[in-house]
């Protein structure tokens, strides 16, 4: 007994676990086209002259359902229903279930452990998992963002995703590996923030991220200045990020409650936040003057630096400057305003 349920499931094994989707198509089309030429041929019409009660017939009969309102009525029909229909009906119909849940269940495990090639544009990258800032990073990204933008994170570390189902995840072999990179969809992103555990990759994977994605707004974090430097040197239009906390120590000795400051200047949960918005392109050249008051007057914003093009950011800018198409404006408010009037 013993022996032949090994020969048994040796033969599940070999032939029934390695149907694919074709095989299994071919399958339940054969077994369909068969039983209806069966009863056909067993003089059974009402179970095949209406399509709708024939289909109908074999689900409820292959499922195990079996309401009875519609069987065979003749011998040669009951012994066709008793040794085919049945018998193979509930060996498919599990086949089939089996198979179904099998796709959904790789396809889910496949997102969470970063196989998937994703077809996305104008989304964020975010490339490098650090324990104590991206988490915290993610629900910023997802608060300001709410919705507009995708996020993607890429790991080499990570077998699967520590994050919520709402972020995607890609785990790739190397983060300058194009071919890799491209399963983020690297080429299509609108902006890529690079944040590793060293430094050395960090500008190694950068410089990557400019060559194959030139328009993608770049921002690295850096411990090291001499780093940070460097890609700023070559990368003039990258965002180089460096720990401020030794400054925030300093300035918090001389200036009590500057840290409380920062963090509510930079925190996307609640209080004063610091966002920016470009001039539009039809708009003609004006003064920060013009626009100062309509922002507190009307959005309770404060206007704290300018970005013009081809020049370095402007902190309390004078009022007398002149604002153009595509300069960016910076400002602390509640929340981002979006019905800007200019």
């Amino acid at each position: 007994m013993h022996t032949l349920l090994n020969v048994i499931k040796k033969v599940i094994n070999k032939h029934f676990m390695a149907i694919n989707r074709y095989t299994l198509i071919l399958l339940v089309s054969g077994y369909v086209v068969s039983s209806w030429v069966g009863l056909v041929f067993a003089n059974e019409p009402h179970l095949t002259d209406n399509f709708a009660s024939f289909i109908y017939y074999i689900v409820t009969t292959s499922s195990t359902v079996g309401y009875g309102d519609l069987s065979p009525i003749t011998a040669h029909g009951q012994l066709l229903a008793a040794l085919f229909i049945i018998p193979c009906g509930v060996g498919l119909f599990a086949l089939s279930i089996g198979k179904i849940a099998v796709f959904f269940t790789d396809f889910w495990r496949a997102n969470r452990r970063g196989k998937q090639n994703l077809n996305l544009e104008n989304h964020i990258i975010v490339i490098g998992i650090h324990s104590g800032r991206t988490p915290h990073l993610l629900e910023m990204l997802k608060r300001e963002e709410q919705g507009r933008r995708e996020v993607v994170v890429v790991s080499c570390e990570y077998e699967e995703s520590p994050f919520d189902s709402d972020v995607h995840f890609v785990r790739v072999n190397s983060f300058t590996d194009a071919i890799e990179m491209e399963r983020a969809s690297l080429s299509t992103a609108s902006a890529v923030i690079v944040d590793t555990d060293l430094d050395d990759a960090t500008l190694t994977v950068s410089l990557f991220i400019a060559e194959q994605n030139s328009d993608a707004h770049l921002v690295a974090h850096f411990d090291d200045s001499i780093k940070r430097d460097l890609l700023h040197k070559y990368c003039p239009n990258s965002e180089c990020i460096s720990s401020l906390s030794t400054e925030l120590v300093a300035k918090s000795v001389i200036d009590k409650g500057s840290s409380f400051i920062h963090s509510e200047l930079v925190s996307a949960h609640k209080g004063q936040t610091q966002y920016s918005i470009e001039v539009p392109e039809n708009i003609n050249d004006l003064t920060l003057e013009s626009i100062y008051y309509d922002f507190k007057k009307h959005h309770e914003a404060i206007i704290i630096a300018v970005h013009q093009r081809d020049k370095v950011c402007e902190i309390n800018p004078s009022l007398s400057t002149i604002l153009m198409a595509g300069d960016i404006v910076y400002y602390i408010a509640d929340e981002r305003i979006v019905d800007l009037i200019w």
